[in-house]
């Protein structure tokens, strides 16, 4: 599959119209890495915005439910092909909100961040469709994120705080 191709079908490029996404095949690269590996880390600077092509890309936080105890790494979505994920990259203030972790071996695409702000301010329409897109991706995460805290998580850390049995 070549990368017009890849680009057509991730979430946060379908849809686009042609001239716009051969604009973006010239903005990316490949990588690869292998099962285990840590892209990159909750904190760093967001400086590459990926699209997984092949693979699991698992993204985690590292939750501290009380200051004096060590944080609990805490898986929160797993990106399949076609996922994108970094998208800190194009937004400010350009920090991975999350880590990503390679659950196998995985192919991307990677673009940096920087490049695509730039085409993004040069053309205003490329810029409003993939913003457009970026808040359903950052909404839709950020309520399957409440759903997995409020559903398991979260409750057992209540309960311990309020000293209930589990």
């Amino acid at each position: 599959m070549g990368i017009i191709d890849t680009l057509k079908n991730a979430e946060l490029f379908a849809g686009l119209e042609t001239h716009h996404l051969k604009m973006i095949t010239e903005l990316c690269r490949g990588g690869s890495f292998k099962e285990g590996t840590m892209i990159f880390n909750e904190g760093d600077e967001a400086t590459e915005l990926y699209i997984l092509t092949e693979g699991k890309v698992v993204l985690e936080m590292e939750l501290r439910p009380l200051p004096d105890y060590p944080p609990i790494p805490s898986a929160l979505e797993v990106v399949i092909k076609g996922g994108c994920f970094g998208w800190s990259a194009i937004a400010e203030p350009y920090v991975y909100t999350l880590s990503a972790r390679c659950m196998t071996n995985c192919t991307v695409l990677a673009i940096k961040g920087d490049m695509l702000r730039q085409a993004m301010t040069d053309d205003l329409s490329l810029g409003y469709e993939v913003m457009a897109r970026l808040v359903k991706l950052v909404s839709l995460r950020l309520t399957h994120t409440r759903l997995r805290l409020t559903s398991g998580i979260g409750l057992i850390l209540m309960g311990r705080e309020l000293g209930k049995p589990e």
